[in-house]
Parts: C-alpha cells; structure tokens; sequence
C-alpha cells in the first residue's frame, strides 16, 4: 500500500506494509511519476485530494490538482487501484477531532503506532509533515478496506 500527498512541485509517499512504514520519501513531481511507473509490490494506492473551501486559490493548488490527476492517471495505467480522500476526512478519522492541524495530526499517529525519534516506529517521518500525512493516508485506507473499522484518535 501507498499514502500520497501531492503538492505543486514536490509530493511526498509513504509505503506501508501491514501498517509498518517500509519507506517514506519527499521528492519533485517528475521524480514521483517515474517511480511510480516502476513500483512494484504495492496493491494499492491512497492519493490526498483537494477541497474547495469556497475560498479564492492560487496557482499552487491548481498545479496540486493537475498533479493529483497526472497520478490517478499513471495509477489507471498500471492497474494499481487508486482512492482518493480529502485532508478533512482521513484526519478526523485518526485524531477523532474535526479541524486538524500537522500538530494534531502527528500527535494522533505517535498516540496509535509509537514515537518518531530514532529507533521508533515513526522515525521515517520526522520534521516531514507531507510524508505524516501520506503515512496517514495510506493508514486510513487500510483502516477502512482491509480492517474494516475507522479508529479513533486511540486507534
């Protein structure tokens, strides 16, 4: 299994194996898509998408958008089944609370699988919160298409 966060220029994913991180990279988007072309071993794919808020965005989050698109597309290519869930719904279902900041968010996941300093289960994704949340991400699929159940923030 593979989380997924997209950005402009950079996207960050975290590749999972019965919920233990097996690896966890941040690199540019051209980067990704070539690596994603040749992974191997995943059997699926958990993509953050994006949201409207109903307020105006700039070219970023256009680029974000396109970019979430060039990898469901690459996704489709090589049969590797692709979902996509939005920040709001994955975050609320790991830290039990509706608005959810990186904070939250890493507090939650260090609550449920350990610490993140060395030697800890979530070492991996220190000082990187794109790479929390696409371990995130990839922890919410599973919760939800393999185990069957939405955790709380205690999991």
């Amino acid at each position: 299994m593979i989380g997924i966060d997209p950005g402009s220029s950079e996207t960050a994913y975290c590749v999972i194996d019965e919920l233990q991180i097996i690896d966890a990279v941040k690199m540019p988007n051209n980067e990704f898509r070539r690596f994603l072309r040749r992974l191997g071993g995943v059997d699926a794919a958990a993509v953050e998408g994006i949201q409207s808020y109903g307020m105006p965005v700039g070219r970023e989050v256009f680029d974000t958008c396109y970019e979430v698109g060039r990898i469901i597309e690459i996704c489709a290519a090589e049969f590797l089944p692709a979902a996509v869930y939005n920040r709001p719904e994955y975050a609320k279902a790991i830290c039990g609370v509706g608005k959810v900041s990186d904070a939250v968010l890493r507090m939650a996941l260090m609550t449920r699988f350990g610490g993140d300093k060395k030697g800890e289960p979530l070492h991996q994704l220190k000082g990187a919160s794109d790479k929390r949340s696409a371990f995130a991400i990839a922890v919410y699929h599973c919760d939800i298409t393999k185990y069957g159940r939405i955790p709380d923030a205690k999991g």
